[in-house]
């Protein structure tokens, strides 16, 4: 049999009473919600909406500044947090007192490595000392400076008593020959910034040897003359 009321509800697609648009069932939810609006926002007018919306921004602006207030000290400057500054103060400390840690325990192994050396090279005979200056000497490509030093560092620890051994002299004779040529290069470089010397013992702050010495070591006593030359080749 065909359906002899065709009309629909538009909500839920049952069938609803000739001539409305809602079935019954749909009609009371429409009712219900028009009645919940009425009573809640919807139901308000502009001028109540307006002034809903004046006041929570009133307490929230009051809520708000009062949590600001209780951060902030009275006079606006910016409170410390105490456990913040300990944290940090405790944190610096034992970042110095490692780095002094670090620090110690590197110069004790220099040290002990500068023991063991230096106990290596006592327990060396002069012949092979004298053997190891020469070698160090006659090395090509090797610093003449740097080779002198290591020389002297050998011989120098040899008694008198063996240094008439024919290895020991001629070792010794290369060392003179090798430091007269360092020590000519070290003057050659030191006369470039070569210091001028005023009467009361002391050096002028801005003359130098080689330059115009007119008003220098005026307030001490004048110029004396140029700084002296290094007699010897420093070595470490």
């Amino acid at each position: 049999m065909g359906d002899d009321n065709p009309t629909r509800c538009e909500r839920c697609d049952m069938r609803a009473p000739e001539g409305q648009t809602y079935c019954d069932a749909c009609q009371r939810v429409r009712r219900a919600q028009a009645t919940a609006d009425e009573s809640g926002w919807g139901g308000l007018t502009f001028i109540q909406k307006t002034g809903v919306i004046l006041l929570l921004s009133a307490m929230f602006a009051f809520i708000v500044s009062g949590a600001f207030d209780d951060l902030s000290p009275p006079d606006g400057s910016h409170r410390p947090n105490p456990d913040a500054d300990v944290f940090a103060r405790t944190v610096r400390a034992n970042q110095a007192r490692r780095e002094e840690q670090e620090r110690g325990q590197r110069e004790r192994e220099r040290k002990q490595e500068k023991a063991r050396l230096a106990a290596i090279e006592a327990a060396r005979p002069p012949a092979e000392r004298a053997a190891l200056a020469t070698e160090a000497l006659t090395s090509d490509g090797r610093d003449a400076k740097e080779a002198y030093c290591r020389a002297r560092e050998l011989l120098d620890p040899i008694e008198p008593k063996d240094r008439g051994a024919a290895d020991v002299r001629r070792a010794l004779s290369l060392v003179k020959v090798t430091e007269a040529r360092v020590l000519q290069a070290e003057r050659a470089a030191f006369e470039q910034t070569r210091g001028l010397m005023c009467r009361d013992g002391t050096m002028s702050p801005t003359c130098r040897c080689h330059g115009p010495h007119r008003g220098c070591c005026s307030h001490h006593r004048g110029v004396a003359g140029c700084e002296p030359l290094p007699t010897e080749v420093s070595c470490p």
